[in-house]
């Protein structure tokens, strides 16, 4: 399995699910993500690892998650993966959404 990154990635490229729906089109590339916008009447900008990628092709990003699986997350905040030592597919998902997050220094009690 191959390890994506910025460098395969630039804006404007379509992205699609495992099941070959499309989810939108790339509008940033961070180290650690990329940012796509789904929609044209409901606009809804998300934030997806690279781990996430299946393959990429010319202008074609294809995830290896279906079209539900991608829906499902709620990954509309770019995590803060700096601080975080961890699994940053896991972060990506905790942080923010109210799951325990072991590294949020703002909560002592850690719960």
């Amino acid at each position: 399995m191959r390890n994506w990154s910025q460098t395969d990635l630039h804006k404007h490229m379509r992205v699609y699910s495992s099941d070959n729906k499309e989810l939108g089109h790339v509008t940033e590339v961070y180290e650690d993500s990329f940012q796509i916008h789904q929609g044209i009447f409901s606009i809804m900008n998300r934030y997806f690892p690279y781990s996430t990628i299946a393959s990429v092709d010319n202008d074609r990003v294809q995830l290896s998650m279906s079209a539900d699986e991608a829906q499902e997350k709620e990954w509309e905040k770019r995590p803060d993966y700096e601080d975080h030592l961890g699994d940053p597919t896991q972060l990506f998902y905790d942080r923010g959404h109210g799951v325990h997050d072991p590294f949020d220094e703002t909560n002592p009690d850690k719960s």
